[in-house]
């Protein structure tokens, strides 16, 4: 599943009836607005802004592409509470390589949607595989899950998820790949 299909309107609706429930009027020039950049915050953080053209392929490749340290945020579907993730992508290029950015907008777009780590991290494989052309990619996935530092557990720990295919299930490779990640020394 990739970007949300984001009711403005309806989530303005929503948000009228949280803060009624939590005894907040929704007169009170504190909150006055509050329902509308609600709605603009989920548009925002849910709306792919990418379009087909944002991916422009060069005809030379290498032996390895990693980009490191990539931020996206998604929502948790069980709390649609904030996800931080940072996110790691390999792949080696067979046919062709797409231009470094677009890897970054692929991590982007698929967070557009509120879903577990786990599909997150297969989702940008997905989309990774299908922008390269390459069966070879490796995704590995830090997420610092919101639903559990400020409810629950309250703890700040942080998941990790990974996804290696193709050339990537070969045991020194994928060291290799995490060593470049700067996951080990």
């Amino acid at each position: 599943m990739g970007t949300a299909k984001v009711n403005k309107e309806k989530i303005v609706k929503g948000v009228q009836l949280i803060l009624e429930g939590i005894g907040v009027s929704v007169d009170d020039p504190d909150f006055r607005e509050t329902p509308q950049r609600v709605a603009d915050f989920y548009e925002e953080l849910l709306s792919s802004k990418l379009t087909a053209e944002d991916y422009k392929y060069f005809s030379k490749h290498g032996d390895i592409v990693v980009a490191t340290g990539i931020k996206a945020y998604g929502l948790c579907p069980h709390h649609l509470l904030p996800v931080d993730y940072t996110v790691y992508v390999a792949y080696v290029p067979e046919n062709s390589v797409v231009g470094i950015s677009k890897l970054v907008r692929a991590v982007l777009e698929e967070a557009g949607f509120p879903k577990l780590q786990e599909k997150y991290t297969e989702d940008v494989a997905d989309k990774i595989s299908e922008l390269t052309g390459s069966g070879s990619v490796m995704v590995v996935v830090r997420g610092k899950h919101y639903c559990m530092v400020m409810r629950g557990v309250k703890s700040n720990a942080v998941i990790v998820t990974m996804t290696a295919r193709g050339r990537f299930e070969n045991h020194e490779l994928k060291l290799e790949v995490l060593r470049l990640m700067g996951f080990s020394r």
